[in-house]
């Protein structure tokens, strides 16, 4: 027994024992103690203590082995481990409930409906039912030979230190095709995720949300019922607008003759908050289409166009809102017919101003130039209308604790 003890003591460093596995390509030690390892390497990523090894099972993942040139890939199995037992049907129903708890709190009887034919038709798919083939687990044992390194430590001996190096060796040679492997079907299985897709539930939920919004017992937050829209009392064709409130509580703004009006918003921005702002841009007939929405100075916004200021212009020209953050450029070319609704969020305080479609934020730009919000100015929001044709209506505005993450 002391003859055992002492062979597994390092002979450099008395004390310390050789219970380490060192696996740098070019420098594998199958048994090696802490000091060595330090003196070695500085990759501590490249050590794992025998232990660790012998107590591995089936379930069992290493944080860096087998090497892989995606080390990313050691987490994702982790992650998809922890859900191996639950079946993709599972997943995927637990996912709608989710969806549907929120919903029934609303809609109660038809959620349960829609609920059933749901699972109906997932239980139906048949990629669910017939990915009952070599499972992440399965395939990344079998990469890493792991039992066959753990039986070599379980029975010890001259040969196994030999064979746990040509071992891990031909994990080098083979790190390619590995990490390829495993790169498939991960590849595979999210494809098999993808199939389910909520984009269009969650829009249809959030616009029962916004809705839901406006109801509140106390004190109200910032809300579109609380403001009114102004016209310009002196620039060009603005007394032509006709501004009126709408039932659901949203403002309408239109004109009855051709030029250029300006509309503003009847308070000035706090620099401090964070506001949210929608408008639908509604057009007849010019695909030349003057419909802008922005910010004007407080000294501008009886003598200058929005035009000449900071906007988002559906007609597409001298738009300084312009700079591309997600998707493609949110003015889609001259058309005609327009029924679109955008989203603005404007933070003056950090030069904040971005522009989204709304409410799918596929496409989102915010302000090229942010020198052009000047730190001791005052704002307001306003719209810009030519023809008699075209109609803003301001559907939403709200101020927020914190942007979401959508655009």
């Amino acid at each position: 027994m002391d003859q055992e003890k002492k062979q597994s003591q390092c002979n450099i460093h008395p004390g310390f024992n050789n219970n380490l596995l060192l696996f740098e390509e070019n420098n594998i030690h199958s048994k090696i103690c802490s000091v060595c390892a330090k003196k070695l390497t500085k990759k501590i990523n490249k050590v794992i203590e025998h232990t660790e090894f012998l107590q591995a099972d089936q379930n069992y993942i290493f944080s860096s082995f087998p090497p892989l040139e995606d080390e990313d890939i050691y987490d994702i199995i982790q992650n998809l481990q922890i859900k191996k037992d639950s079946s993709l049907q599972e997943i995927f129903i637990e996912k709608i409930n989710n969806y549907f708890i929120t919903l029934k709190k609303e809609i109660n009887k038809k959620i349960d409906l829609l609920q059933n034919q749901v699972k109906s038709k997932l239980i139906k798919i048949e990629d669910f039912n017939q990915n009952q083939g070599n499972s992440f687990l399965d395939i990344y044992n079998e990469i890493s030979s792991k039992f066959d390194i753990q039986k070599l430590y379980k029975e010890y001996s001259q040969d196994s230190d030999q064979r746990i190096k040509e071992i891990i060796q031909e994990k080098y040679q083979n790190i390619k095709s590995n990490t390829e492997k495993l790169q498939k079907y991960l590849s595979e299985y999210q494809v098999i995720i993808n199939k389910i897709n909520l984009k269009t539930p969650i829009e249809i939920q959030q616009k029962i949300l916004d809705i839901l919004d406006q109801i509140d017992f106390f004190e109200k937050p910032f809300t579109i019922e609380e403001i009114e829209f102004e016209k310009s009392k002196s620039y060009k064709s603005s007394q032509s607008l006709q501004i009126q409130r709408l039932q659901n509580k949203q403002i309408q703004i239109n004109q009855t003759r051709d030029g250029s009006s300006v509309s503003y918003a009847n308070f000035i921005l706090d620099p401090n908050k964070k506001y949210i702002f929608r408008a639908r841009l509604q057009t007849n007939s010019h695909s030349d289409s003057f419909l802008l929405v922005g910010i004007v100075q407080e000294q501008d916004k009886d003598s200058k166009q929005l035009y000449d200021g900071i906007c988002y212009n559906e007609r597409g020209n001298n738009m300084t809102i312009k700079k591309i953050v997600k998707g493609n450029n949110l003015f889609e070319g001259y058309k005609t017919n327009i029924d679109k609704e955008i989203e603005m969020r404007i933070h003056l305080a950090q030069k904040i101003i971005k522009v989204a479609n709304y409410p799918n934020y596929e496409n989102v730009a915010e302000l090229e130039n942010k020198e052009l919000i000047l730190q001791n100015a005052q704002y307001r929001l306003a719209v810009e209308l030519y023809y008699s044709v075209h109609k803003i209506i301001i559907t939403h505005l709200s101020t927020v604790d914190q942007f979401d993450q959508q655009m």
